[in-house]
């Protein structure tokens, strides 16, 4: 008993020290950013608290606590293009979802409100495995191994969690501080990504400020390829990049502050390499939104390969041409918006496209080819 007891105190003094250091630096960066909406989501999406993009126009999402046990892949027409339900477990409170290299999805049945449940599972499913829209899922099933009591005292609930990532046959999952009074940490804790009994192990935590809209976590994604985090509060997008290995919070922090508050945002992923989708819950008559948070510019980090290859545009005869290096290629997405930010056109699988019926004025251009997002403000003349 000696010898756990001066481990586990060992860790949380590592911890708090890590957190300490994170929460001292200086010269954080922070900007202002404003989202743009893409599009209303369908109403059986009204509690829409997780997300995973298979590409720019296929984004899986699901409902929170006591809702279907059902993955939805939406497009950014907000027109669901599959249902899929999971007939072997139920939706006690999904809260997140991420996905691995192989396509597996992970669906983070550990929201823990309370901090008292004893039934948290990750729940995998690959949606190439359906057979007419049902799929059986397998499960990890876990507990913490530094909680010992359900609930615990009101200073120590910090056993909620509603974001999750996946890197290197590993699962991470992020704490939502509910502890009273509010102490601003988000627990890190480390989890094997294979179905069956495991146990969380604490590995790192962050202070992410001492309000509540600040600082509780509601989801998270990670770019494995270019190894960087995003975390998701109410209010901001807080962005780890240059980390060593899985130390998250070893390397530089950006906050993207929200210039207006866009409603009980619950779900992230990354599109690109600066682009990301935002998803928020809405109310009994209406669901919420799509949202996209396009960072490029704003880190000195352009995306992969964007310095090498020209992007351009063309109009002729009322056909707008988009070419990369002057060459013709199919993008998988083309978004038009006005300069208001009200989208006005969705394409895909094309290189032209008419413009019949647009009228003068600015347009905003978005092109995603092979992971990349292209953009270009055209003026339309007549």
């Amino acid at each position: 008993m000696m010898q756990k007891d001066c481990r586990i105190f060992g860790l949380i003094f590592l911890l708090t020290l890590n957190a300490f250091n994170l929460a001292a630096q200086t010269g954080v960066t922070e900007y202002t950013i404003d989202l743009r909406t893409i599009v209303r989501l369908p109403l059986q999406l009204k509690e829409s608290s997780g997300i995973a993009i298979e590409n720019p126009n296929k984004i899986w999402t699901h409902n929170d606590s006591g809702n279907t046990n059902e993955l939805y892949a939406v497009d950014t027409l907000g027109e669901i293009v599959k249902t899929l339900k999971i007939n072997n477990v139920d939706n006690i409170d999904w809260e997140d979802l991420t996905m691995d290299t192989d396509g597996n999805i992970y669906i983070n049945d550990a929201g823990n409100n309370d901090n008292d449940r004893k039934n948290l599972a990750i729940h995998m499913i690959n949606p190439v495995h359906e057979t007419g829209g049902v799929i059986e899922a397998q499960s990890i099933n876990f507990t913490f191994e530094d909680q010992t009591a359900f609930p615990p005292p009101n200073a120590n609930k910090n056993f909620d969690i509603e974001a999750i990532v996946w890197t290197n046959d590993t699962l991470f999952l992020f704490t939502k501080n509910r502890s009273n009074p509010f102490n601003g940490y988000s627990k890190v804790y480390r989890l094997p990504a294979q179905p069956g009994n495991q146990i969380a192990r604490l590995s790192d935590s962050v202070f992410l400020g001492s309000s509540t809209s600040e600082a509780r976590v509601t989801a998270a994604t990670l770019n494995v390829a270019n190894s960087v985090l995003a975390l998701l509060t109410s209010n901001k997008i807080i962005v780890f990049r240059n980390f060593s290995g899985t130390n998250f919070f070893s390397g530089q922090s950006t906050v993207y502050r929200f210039s207006a508050q866009p409603g009980q945002v619950e779900a992230i992923d990354h599109v690109t390499d600066n682009t990301y989708y935002i998803t928020s819950e809405g109310s009994n008559s209406q669901a919420g939104f799509l949202y996209e948070a396009d960072l490029t510019g704003l880190t000195g980090i352009w995306p992969k390969n964007e310095h090498r290859i020209g992007f351009s545009t063309e109009i002729r005869d009322d056909v707008l041409y988009l070419k990369l290096d002057d060459q013709y290629v199919n993008f998988e997405l083309i978004q038009l918006f006005s300069l208001s930010g009200v989208r006005i056109g969705h394409y895909e699988t094309v290189n032209s496209i008419p413009l019949y019926g647009f009228n003068t004025g600015i347009l905003i251009i978005n092109a995603y080819y092979r992971g990349n997002k292209h953009s270009q403000t055209i003026r339309l003349l007549r």
